[in-house]
């Protein structure tokens, strides 16, 4: 009986880290639709909240930063490379298409994307900051 008891429990321990990392692996599917969606379509400001608070407290974006997004369109976000790293964050390279209103000039932009889970939050946040979409790189 005793051992039926530890094994119910083992059982239902294990079930209960499934369903949390299945809540998690959704909030991240979640998340990453919402950002590439906020900059696909040029919502800069709320892809920045999903940008971790410290790092945006950190690192606040200038007003030159800003006034640049203010003078693109993004034509394209396309997802090239995506997985865990060996800390459990996730780690995407992001290929951004970028014109300029001003030239209409079209260039892309690569960059990487590191999203962290916030056990206290309950959610990822993106840590590795803005992409770069200067001209002079």
């Amino acid at each position: 009986m005793r051992k039926l008891s530890v094994v119910l429990v083992v059982i239902v321990l294990a079930l209960a880290g499934c369903a949390s990392e299945s809540k998690k692996s959704k909030s991240l599917d979640a998340v990453l639709y919402a950002y590439a969606g906020a900059v696909r379509w040029g919502e800069f400001e709320r892809a920045w909240e999903m940008v971790d608070p410290e790092v945006r407290k950190e690192h606040p974006l200038s007003n030159l930063e800003w006034s640049r997004f203010a003078q693109v369109q993004i034509t394209g976000y396309k997802v090239q490379a995506s997985g865990p790293t060996a800390d459990g964050d996730i780690e995407q390279f992001v290929q951004i298409g970028v014109v300029s209103r001003l030239s209409q000039a079209e260039r892309v932009v690569v960059t990487k994307e590191r999203w962290r889970w916030d056990d206290e939050a309950k959610r990822w946040w993106l840590v590795s900051g803005f992409p770069d979409i200067s001209a002079s790189r």
